[in-house]
């Protein structure tokens, strides 16, 4: 596995994550009781080939249902210090509803921190002045950094590139997770704002919403020729350092 460094906060991160959108349960909190054993026994499996190859980024969020719950199960078990977990709570006008919604997420990964905490999903300039206000989401995420419950902040955006390049020239996160591949690269400014103010950039989905490159239609894989779809896009954007 190749490593790079995660802009400030110093990490080295593997260039591919393991993300934990699609292989929970549900969609919804449920009981543990609820979740079939096959299920389980499949996250786990794909959580530990992930860490034997190297893949030791397991990024979700407390949108994903019971991905955290179910992670909770597994990632407790490997030395802590070999893993780097990030969690995503979206914004709220209360702040201390993003507070128990992030303790909610710590409490169902049963460790005493993450490494990122991303404020999810900072789409408008409304839900950027939200956050940052001050008794917003980010004071109460500063808050949490400093009793050592995380890391390093963070937020994810599908908002326009303006909105972002805002967002971060605010100078107040630590890494951006955003859309950039072969068929969208709209984001480059933003990733170059990033770069200015070294910041971290996770690439988001760049496979699925990168084109479904998984089911790619046939069309696709003889333009890509020699190499699949997937790893075309995969190698398009590690060029870019």
């Amino acid at each position: 596995m190749q490593y790079r460094r995660f802009g400030r906060t110093e990490l080295q991160m593997p260039v591919f994550s393991c993300g934990g959108m699609r292989y929970q349960f549900k969609w919804q909190d449920v009981p543990q009781s609820e979740i079939p054993d096959h299920n389980q026994e499949n996250l786990e499996a794909t959580i530990r080939r992930s860490l034997e190859v190297g893949i030791n980024h397991i990024e979700t969020a407390r949108g994903y249902g019971t991905s955290e719950m179910q992670l909770g199960h597994i990632l407790p078990t490997f030395e802590r210090d070999k893993l780097i977990v990030q969690t995503k709570v979206g914004p709220q006008s209360d702040a201390q509803e993003f507070q128990r919604e992030f303790e909610k997420s710590l409490g169902y990964f049963r460790l005493d921190l993450v490494d990122f905490l991303s404020i999810h999903g900072i789409n408008t300039l409304e839900i950027l002045e939200d956050s940052i206000r001050p008794g917003g989401c980010m004071d109460v995420a500063r808050k949490l950094q400093e009793q050592g419950k995380v890391r390093f902040l963070g937020f994810s955006t599908h908002g326009p590139t303006d909105v972002i390049v805002k967002t971060i020239e605010t100078n107040q996160f630590d890494y951006v997770n955003l859309h950039w591949y072969y068929i969208n690269q709209v984001n480059w400014a933003a990733i170059a704002a990033a770069k200015r103010h070294d910041m971290g950039v996770f690439i988001i989905s760049p496979s699925d919403k990168g084109g479904m490159l998984y089911a790619p239609p046939q069309k696709l894989v003889e333009l890509c020729q020699p190499l699949s779809p997937m790893v075309f896009n995969d190698l398009f954007c590690l060029s870019h350092s």
